[in-house]
């Protein structure tokens, strides 16, 4: 059953506002975006020196993520170079924003002992972890919520942390990660997101099938996109509203609200 009533419909949600197929497209759409970067990363890596010395792949640029991030932010790391010679280069400030979809990834999916609802982790939960992996380890005397289990320290290599760093030190958080997942998981894996009917029969079949292999009863929760932003303690707003990959021209997509 689920922690509590709340406006859940099914008796399965975690403290009755965050469905079982809700929980999986955030999950889902957190795998995409980390998956989806770290390949872009991957292949940077495999170009030669002497090549990218000459012929730099603006990378950043192609990730859909990089649209959620705050201007000043996007800018330091498309500048090709800095005032401050001891300012961190726009590729380590890039690295450890992706290195923060890691950290989302390990928590949401953080081994759980019992077979009560799992939550997701909070914009709190995420900015402690930060601060416990940033070297040298300081911790914010935050507490992280009750259904968050961090996974073993050292989750993130010495290099990782390193870019994390960077990140942080260029005002970088776990907001604008956070906000990427969830407005991901809105526009491309729900049928509110004008993205989604390349792959709907695809991600119907999968949010349709039970741990148990019966069929999931549908909830109220299930879409209420708004709600989770309110509970994970995001913004009502996305900042990914001009993502060029979206297609909907120079003006961006308007917000959208979960009843249309």
């Amino acid at each position: 059953m689920a922690d509590n009533p709340g406006t859940c419909t099914c008796g399965q949600c975690y403290q009755g506002w965050l469905s079982p197929r809700m929980r999986e497209r955030l999950e889902y759409s957190t795998e995409l975006r980390y998956g989806l970067a770290k390949s872009l990363l991957d292949t940077q890596d495999g170009v030669p020196a002497d090549i990218t010395s000459t012929l730099p792949i603006d990378y950043a640029e192609i990730d859909t993520a990089f649209y959620y991030l705050p201007p000043e932010i996007r800018a330091k790391i498309t500048s090709s170079s800095s005032t401050d010679a001891g300012a961190p280069s726009g590729d380590a400030i890039y690295r450890g924003y992706i290195a923060v979809f890691k950290v989302i990834k390990d928590l949401a999916t953080a081994i759980q002992d019992d077979d009560k609802p799992r939550g997701f982790p909070t914009i709190s939960d995420i900015d402690t972890r930060l601060a416990e992996l940033r070297p040298p380890a300081t911790t914010s005397g935050a507490e992280a919520s009750d259904h968050m289990r961090a996974p073993a320290r050292g989750a993130l290599g010495a290099a990782a942390r390193a870019h994390l760093a960077a990140f942080l030190s260029a005002g970088g958080s776990g907001e604008p990660a956070l906000d990427c997942i969830v407005d991901r998981a809105r526009e491309e894996l729900s049928p509110l997101g004008r993205l989604y009917d390349a792959e709907k029969q695809y991600i119907d079949a999968v949010l349709d099938g039970g741990a148990d292999g019966e069929p999931r009863v549908a909830c109220a929760n299930d879409l209420d996109f708004a709600l989770v932003r309110v509970k994970l303690g995001l913004p009502l707003e996305t900042r990914g509203v001009d993502v060029p990959q979206d297609g909907y021209g120079e003006d961006g997509r308007d917000p959208l609200s979960d009843e249309e």
